[in-house]
C-alpha cells in the first residue's frame, strides 16, 4: 500500500523499491493484482525518467491482462499507455504502444 501511495504522490524514488521487492515475491496466480502492481510501477518508472523500462513493465502487465476483463484493470492499462506517450520516439516505448494502443 505504501508503495501505491508514493505512486500517487509522484515520489518514484520511494516507490519504485517497494513495488519491485513486492513484485519479486509475488504470486503469479494472482494475475489481476499482478498487473495492478505492474501498472503502478510502470508509472513510477516514468515518474522517475525511466521510459524504457517502464515500456518493459507495461508490456508485462499488458500481456498478463490480454485475456481476461477487469474494468479497473483496463483503467490502469489506459492510464499507462497515456502516460508512455510521450515517449514514443524511444523504440521500446513505441514496441509497446504499437502492439497494445489499439
Amino acid at each position: 500500500m505504501d508503495a501505491r501511495v508514493y505512486t500517487e504522490l509522484r515520489k518514484p524514488l520511494r516507490a519504485v523499491p517497494l513495488l519491485q521487492e513486492v513484485l519479486s515475491r509475488y504470486d503469479t496466480t494472482h494475475t489481476r493484482e499482478l498487473a495492478l502492481y505492474l501498472s503502478w510501477l510502470a508509472v513510477a518508472l516514468i515518474d522517475a525518467n525511466e521510459p524504457e523500462e517502464a515500456a518493459q513493465t507495461a508490456h508485462r502487465m499488458l500481456e498478463l491482462t490480454r485475456d481476461f476483463a477487469s474494468e479497473r484493470t483496463s483503467e490502469r492499462a489506459r492510464l499507462v499507455l497515456t502516460k508512455l506517450e510521450p515517449y514514443r520516439d524511444l523504440p521500446e516505448v513505441r514496441h509497446v504502444l504499437d502492439i497494445h494502443a489499439a
